[in-house]
């Protein structure tokens, strides 16, 4: 079985370690959202592919919800002392990452490049693909100014309300030719529990075009009308979505055939499916990682019915 995983940070990377632990070698394509990119120090910084990178490596530090886990932070400590902004906290072995991929990239790597090299050397068995080889950069318009995505996420603690989104470079860039050819080949698309307009539309923004519907599964991040980490629900709220699983279901209709959705909302099937679409009810909550392999084998199960259907 082959499965494309459309992913960002949190709930996205939880998914992909969750198949990584199930599927063979070669059969898993992780697809990261770049939007959240930035550059820090000269250091191209990569925040989502990162936790997919150190999920998928068994380095995510879980207790702090970013970076490595038992980092130091050493440069950051004399960054400081030295007068320079540190909101952004980047650990030492965080640091030597964006170190080598900036680096490969300067050297003339492709973003899809650099980050497979670094895959490699994680001795990471799954594809870990970047959406694009060209930036795009994810800007908030608040009531305080149109913000740098990591500038309201991290600096502002996603304080202000945000008005709207633009996807800065989204216009000129291409998704990279292996993510095409990875969704192709796959036997379903899974979007996975991650913030729909944040993590999620910069890559269906290039990828759509690509996309059978029938084919897409999408992994709804909210359960019982919150979401289990970040400003999913207030973010959908401020931009006028419904803030729901059933809201969820109507941002992706046009895009996926089946919502996994947690049997808190199986109260809503109906109105699932009536948009077209249909809901599977399975638990969606990833505590640990046998919650991981949990998910991934449900859905890897659906996709299965689908194969032995022949309807993929």
């Amino acid at each position: 079985m082959r499965l494309a995983l459309l992913a960002g940070g949190t709930g996205g990377a939880k998914l992909a370690a969750g198949f990584a632990g199930l599927l063979s070698p070669g059969e898993l394509t992780v697809i990261a959202n770049t939007a959240d990119d930035d550059e820090f120090w000269g250091l191209l910084v990569s925040p989502d592919v990162d936790a997919i990178l150190y999920r998928l490596a068994g380095m995510f530090n879980e207790r702090s919800g970013f970076g490595v886990t038992d980092d130091t932070f050493h440069a950051l400590s004399m960054l400081h002392r030295l007068g320079e902004p540190t909101w952004f906290a980047l650990g030492d072995m965080d640091i030597g990452l964006h170190l080598l991929r900036s680096r490969l990239v300067h050297s003339g790597m492709r973003l899809t490049e650099a980050v497979a090299d670094i895959a490699h050397r994680l001795a990471i068995d799954a594809a870990v693909l970047p959406m694009s080889d060209e930036p795009v950069r994810t800007r908030v318009l608040t009531d305080d100014g149109d913000l740098a995505m990591q500038r309201w996420f991290v600096e502002q603690k996603c304080a202000p309300p945000v008005r709207s989104l633009r996807y800065e470079g989204i216009e000129a860039a291409q998704p990279a030719l292996e993510v095409v050819q990875a969704v192709h080949d796959a036997d379903a698309v899974v979007i996975g529990p991650s913030n729909p307009v944040l993590s999620i539309d910069p890559i269906l923004r290039l990828l759509t075009p690509h996309l059978d519907r029938r084919r897409v599964i999408v992994v709804s991040p909210i359960v019982g009308g919150r979401s289990l980490k970040g400003p999913t629900v207030e973010m959908l709220r401020d931009l006028g979505e419904e803030p729901t699983t059933t809201g969820v279901a109507k941002h992706y209709a046009r895009i996926a055939r089946t919502v996994v959705i947690d049997p808190v909302d199986s109260a809503t099937q109906a109105s699932i499916t009536a948009l077209g679409m249909q809901p599977i009810v399975c638990d969606t909550v990833m505590a640990d990682a046998e919650d991981e392999r949990r998910l991934a084998t449900d859905i890897a199960r659906i996709v299965e019915g689908w194969v032995a259907d022949g309807a993929s």
